[in-house]
């Protein structure tokens, strides 16, 4: 609108003001140089531009073959044959002036306006002493701006406008004393405004504005009778009020232009006597106060611009003696009451705002009935009433009205069709009723209808048939009006060149029609919260260019269809809040332009597709309340754009990744009412940007990370009906939780304001490392010595204490096929891949009766593979120990074994003692040594066959929810009979651990 404004002004400005020229006299003979100097400074600027001269002009046709007087764009004078004028403008040349360009000495005119001259101008041109018209206007000069040009005495017509000078505006200027046009808009001046440049008395148009210009207005002490134009718009910061007396010395300012910068106070009485004024524009400042009643002295008006200002009081009805108004701008300020009756008497206005003014009560019946009124705009106000029942029938110029936003009611007359050359029609956001005319489809120049947001409704669906008259519709607003009918097929014959079609909240039942894929140049549709509960139609994905595609809150039905792949330009999918069935269409990756999917509320099922995570630049998701399962994804950490992730209420399971700490930008995170397990990872302290975290209603384990301090912009955590444990933190927003975000997490300490025990006192590091170190160590060597002496006696002793080791654990094994293996691990899918080793990989899987397990596929092509496969049965389907892994079942053929065994939700030790973001206590690390001290134990003696491990390392010391160790992964264990020697598995194992005795051997051997 602001760049309306200025093009607007500078219409008038040209239409109303005549720009002066002086002739040019015959200058004096005496002279040093001649034509041949001349030549040679064209020839000079020749050689700067010659290669950017698209057009050949100077290549072609300055040549020392012709009389330099006969070039093109050179003039001389008759009298000295010497160039007195050099027009070069609007040849599209690049390049720089020469400094021999000084040397023109009876240059009386140059002009090389829009071009594309760069670099500075050179100070040598400060000897054209004869020069009295100088146009550099749009052009790509730099540089401070020449303070030299204060010395061309001469000097009539100085324009410099549409460069980048840089610095003041010289003082020097005065001295320019026959000036009468300064033009130095666009540029990057700063600084204050000389007020020497008022002291020249022959000024007649002043231009400054687009600069950087600061500081007050200045003083004027001197008359300016010759002034008709001064323009210091859209400098910004130019401030304060406008000196009392400045209009008495401007007595024929013709138009005053300072839209755009800080101005403040009440208007100077002295500005209504300039009566010769045709152009007033003052919007975009802080002026304050009435506008004065004296503004009826300004009947030459013909365009006042007084928008965003702090006005207040009545608009005056003096403006309606302002006759020969076309353009009035009131909008944006604080008036107050109703509009003069008296603005209907402006019967040459062509356009009228007063938008955002808090204008009340009706409006003026006469501004209906000014024939030359081409636009209206009075939104964002207080009207009320009616519409004249002959609405439309005195306005045949009529093109653009909005009315939006008011307290309008009645009905909209079917006169409106009068108004033929109406294209935007805005009459939302009001209380209007009754019947919506179907003669708006006579309107057949409409390009733009809203109104919605009232209380219209519709005596069939003809209104949509009516409106395919109108060819050049591109936005069809009708939301919120009780349409309450089934949306016709012939909303498919809308203009093929509508972008936007909002229907919302209308009480449109029936299904969307399949002719909706017509309308090509769609570029949102909404059709959302309304009665509609048939399935999307496929031909939805024909509509190629669309970018918001809004159905939520309906009762749709069926799959998302995937026609809707083809939509590459989507930026919004609001499909929440209906009864969408089947899957996520796996081609969603194809929208790459996507940035926001809404899918909350359905009754979607299966697995997320990996394939909606690779959408890296996706700013909201929202699954909620769906039934979509499988563990969330390692590549969620990818989306690193992501503002809110919504998954609450599904059946998610498996561990929350690390690499959700990736996501730096989440402010909104819901995990809740799902089947997560494992602990908090502590790469949630790195969501920097977290500030609503709903973790509650899952199956999580482990401590509350200290991380969570760190998120200063967290407002609201909810880790409720959870298995956490241990101390609730202290710092950040800790601090001021409810008891409710961590309620029904049984082992959970703290302070008893959050309703959980206190914790225990716990000893300091120094005090742990006194007291529990040397009784570990001592109970360390004693273990290993009671261990050695056990080995050199009877090989068969048997532990005491109730096992039942005759009984098999395979013997009670269930039975799980290989489809049962399949489906558990949704097809081996990486997501579900726990870890891998030289002979297989192990994937965590869900049994039909939700039992979570590790499945250890076998890599049969490795060599060994088989053998593996041998000995680990072999090894566990004769042992049973509560710290040893439990096999549940196992499934083999000649092309797959697999062997089906307990989960451990808590990883390995290795994850434990070398990956940030993971620590054990003392006593943690104490209870694990005692694990898997204990598991040896009865692998070396508890049995009848002693078993040697051959491979222990942390990596294979698995950890249960309650943190007890289980040691795991006997694929290339020995088991040692009497005639079996030691020696054969010693080079089997890792780096790091061996069998008891096994040192002593390698030693002897």
């Amino acid at each position: 609108m602001a760049t309306a404004y200025y093009f607007s002004l500078i219409h008038f400005v040209s239409l109303f003001v005549a720009q002066s020229y002086v002739p040019i006299s015959v200058v004096d003979a005496a002279t040093l140089r001649n034509i041949t100097s001349d030549q040679h400074a064209l020839l000079a600027l020749k050689a700067r531009i010659s290669q950017y001269d698209p057009h050949n002009v100077l290549t072609n046709n300055w040549s020392t073959s012709t009389s330099v007087c006969n070039w093109v764009g050179v003039r001389c004078g008759s009298r000295h044959h010497r160039i007195t004028a050099l027009n070069l403008s609007y040849m599209a040349l690049e390049g720089t002036i020469p400094p021999q360009m000084g040397n023109l000495s009876f240059l009386v005119r140059l002009n090389i306006r829009n071009n594309s001259f760069r670099s500075s101008v050179p100070k040598e041109l400060a000897y054209l002493r004869r020069l009295k018209s100088l146009d550099f206007g749009f052009n790509d000069f730099s540089g401070e701006f020449p303070s030299w040009l204060g010395l061309l005495s001469k000097l009539q017509y100085l324009a410099l406008h549409g460069n980048t000078f840089t610095g003041t505006i010289p003082p020097s200027l005065s001295n320019i004393s026959s000036l009468q046009r300064l033009s130095c808009s666009l540029n990057q001046l700063s600084g204050s405004i000389p007020s020497s440049i008022f002291n020249i008395s022959t000024l007649q148009e002043i231009y400054l504005g687009g600069n950087k210009l600061s500081g007050p207005m200045p003083s004027i002490f001197f008359d300016l009778p010759s002034l008709q134009i001064l323009d210091l718009a859209a400098n910004y910061e130019l401030s304060g009020a406008l000196p009392m007396d400045m209009f008495d010395h401007l007595p024929n300012l013709n138009s005053l232009s300072i839209i755009r910068n800080q101005f403040s106070g009440e208007l100077p009485s002295t500005l209504f006597r300039c009566t010769q004024l045709k152009v007033l524009s003052l919007s975009f400042n802080n002026f304050s106060g009435r506008v004065p009643q004296e503004i009826r002295n300004l009947t030459m008006l013909v365009y006042l611009d007084l928008d965003n200002n702090k006005f207040e009081g009545r608009v005056p009805p003096e403006l309606g003696n302002l006759t020969m108004l076309a353009q009035l701008y009131l909008g944006f300020n604080d008036f107050k009451g109703a509009l003069p009756r008296e603005i209907g008497n402006l019967q040459n206005l062509e356009v009228f705002t007063i938008t955002n003014s808090s204008i009340a009560g009706s409006i003026p019946f006469g501004i209906f009935n000014i024939s030359t009124i081409q636009y209206i705009a009075m939104e964002f106000n207080n009207l009320s009433g009616h519409l004249p029942p002959n609405f439309g029938l005195f306005l045949p110029n009529l093109r653009e009205i909005s009315l939006a936003n008011n307290e309008l009611t009645g009905t909209i007359p079917s006169s409106i069709s009068n108004a033929s050359q109406l294209t935007h029609l805005d009459l939302s956001s009001n209380s209007f009723s009754g019947l919506i005319p179907k003669t708006l489809g006579n309107l057949r120049f409409l390009q733009l209808l809203h109104l919605g947001n009232n209380n219209m409704t519709l005596e069939s669906p003809d209104l949509f048939s009516s409106l395919s008259n109108c060819i050049y519709l591109t936005e069809l607003n009708l939301f919120k009006n009780p349409l309450d009918i089934i949306l016709p097929n012939s909303v498919g014959n809308l203009s093929r060149s509508l972008q936007n079609l909002y229907l919302s909240n209308c009480s449109i039942k029936g299904g969307i029609p399949i002719e909706t894929g017509n309308l090509s140049s769609l570029f949102v549709l909404s059709l959302a919260y309304n009665k509609l509960e048939e399935p999307i139609p496929n031909t939805v994905g024909r509509l190629r260019m669309l970018q918001g595609l809004y159905l939520e809150g309906n009762r749709l039905k069926g799959p998302i269809p995937s026609d809707l792949c083809h939509l590459t330009n989507l930026v919004d999918i609001g499909f929440g809040g209906n009864e969408l069935s089947g899957h996520i269409p796996a081609c969603i990756n194809n929208l790459t332009s996507l940035r926001n999917l809404y899918l909350g509320s359905n009754q979607l099922t299966y697995i997320v597709p990996l394939s909606l995570w690779s959408l890296t630049y996706l700013l909201e998701v929202d699954l909620q309340s769906n039934s979509l399962s499988g563990s969330l994804s390692l590549e969620i950490g990818n989306m690193k754009t992501l503002k809110l992730l919504y998954l609450s209420r599904n059946q998610f399971s498996g561990f929350i990744p690390e690499t959700i700490g990736g996501l730096q930008d989440l402010a909104n995170l819901s995990l809740a009412a799902n089947q997560l397990e494992g602990s908090i990872p502590e790469s949630f302290g790195k969501m920097v940007s977290l500030e609503f975290l709903d973790l509650s209603d899952n199956k999580l384990s482990g401590e509350i990370p200290k991380s969570l301090e760190a998120l200063r912009y967290l407002k609201y955590l909810n880790l409720s009906f959870n298995k956490l444990r241990g101390e609730i933190p202290k710092g950040g927003l800790f601090v001021n939780l409810p008891a409710t975000a961590f309620m029904s997490n049984d082992a959970l300490c703290g302070d008893t304001r959050l309703q959980v025990p206190p914790c225990k006192n716990k000893a300091t590091g120094a005090h742990i490392l006194k007291y529990v170190l040397p009784p570990i160590g001592l109970m360390i060597l004693i273990l290993f010595l009671a261990l050695l002496s056990t080995r050199h006696k009877k090989r068969n002793v048997r532990l005491s204490g109730g096992l039942d080791l005759e009984i098999s654990p395979l013997a009670t094994m269930r039975r799980i096929s290989h489809q049962e293996i399949l489906r558990a691990t949704e097809g081996f899918n990486v997501n579900n891949l726990l870890g891998e080793g030289s002979f297989g990989s192990v994937y965590k899987g869900t049994l039909l009766d939700g039992t979570n397990v590790a499945i250890k596929v076998l890599k049969l092509q490795v060599e060994g593979a088989f053998k593996s496969f041998d000995v680990e049965c072999e090894v566990l389907r004769n042992i049973r120990h509560r710290n040893l892994i439990k096999i549940i079942s196992a499934c083999s053929n000649m092309d797959f074994k697999a062997l089906v065994m307990e989960y451990m939700p808590n990883a390995n030790l290795d994850v434990w003692l070398y990956h940030e973001g993971r620590h054990l206590n003392m006593l943690q690390r104490l209870n694990i040594m005692i694990d898997v001290a204990t598991a040896l134990e009865y692998l070396h003696l508890g049995y009848s066959t002693p078993i040697v491990h051959c491979d222990l390392k942390p990596s294979n010391i698995l950890l249960d929810e309650d943190m007890v160790g289980h040691v795991a992964d006997f694929g290339i264990a020995k088991l040692l009979s009497d005639g079996i020697s030691l020696t054969q598995t010693m080079t089997l194992a890792t780096i790091g651990y061996m069998a008891p005795g096994e040192v002593h051997i390698l030693v002897l051997y």
